[in-house]
């Protein structure tokens, strides 16, 4: 479905991350973990995540890194009451809750299916068992929606942050998340289903890392953030 919607607001989330908020489209309805297709005009259209979650029932919102792309520059230039087209919803990157324990890895602004996702989840009060969210950034500055992530209210979650650079965050991890950190964090005995959303050289590492812990192919679903541009 296409749908036209008004530019509401910009938040600022990182000193290189920005959210955009537009008006929910009337019957518009979507799943957490679900994206658009973002079209600007002018042959600027993007795949963006929808970073809100279904029970914001007032607007949509799309946190994109801002890179001084011609695309970046455009977000940037909308007025508030100025109008765009988004398409979908598209993607199956959403949470089934196929285990007792889910854990979920992201890189950057990979976070925001996934910010979708926890907020659905911390909404609607279940218990849907262990939740593990892995969460890696080059420094703390650079943590999108760090405040929320660390205050969701589900009642087995566990937030682990690994950080390029740990200055002024204790217990965090530093380096990149690898399988000695997800071994560490994630129950040894877990029959887990994983959820890695980042970008792609991110994500294929991610892998990798599992493969080497003899995670099943079956139990890891991914979402590529294909292009930053």
């Amino acid at each position: 479905m296409e749908y036209r919607t008004e530019f509401v607001e910009r938040i600022d989330r990182t000193p290189t991350a920005v959210s955009y908020r537009f008006k929910k489209p009337e019957d518009f309805t979507f799943t957490a973990g679900q994206y658009m297709l973002v079209d600007l005009g002018n042959k600027l259209t993007r795949p963006l995540s929808l970073s809100n979650c279904p029970g914001e029932s007032e607007f949509i919102e799309f946190t994109k890194r801002m890179t001084g792309s011609q695309y970046c520059d455009r977000l940037e230039s909308l007025k508030k009451g100025e109008t765009i087209s988004v398409k979908g919803p598209f993607g199956k990157f959403c949470f089934f809750g196929l285990s007792r324990t889910s854990v979920m890895i992201s890189g950057g602004i990979g976070i925001t299916p996934i910010r979708s996702i926890l907020t659905s989840l911390d909404k609607k009060n279940e218990n849907i068992g262990t939740v593990i969210l892995i969460y890696g950034n080059m420094n703390r500055k650079d943590i999108a929606f760090r405040d929320e992530l660390e205050n969701i209210k589900l009642p087995d979650y566990h937030l682990v942050h690994v950080l390029s650079d740990t200055t002024g965050m204790e217990n965090a991890y530093q380096g990149f998340i690898n399988a000695d950190i997800i071994s560490k964090e994630v129950p040894k005995s877990s029959t887990a289903h994983y959820m890695v959303s980042g970008p792609p050289d991110m994500v294929e590492a991610i892998k990798k890392a599992l493969t080497k812990l003899d995670i099943a192919e079956g139990r890891i679903v991914t979402d590529k953030f294909l292009g930053y541009n």
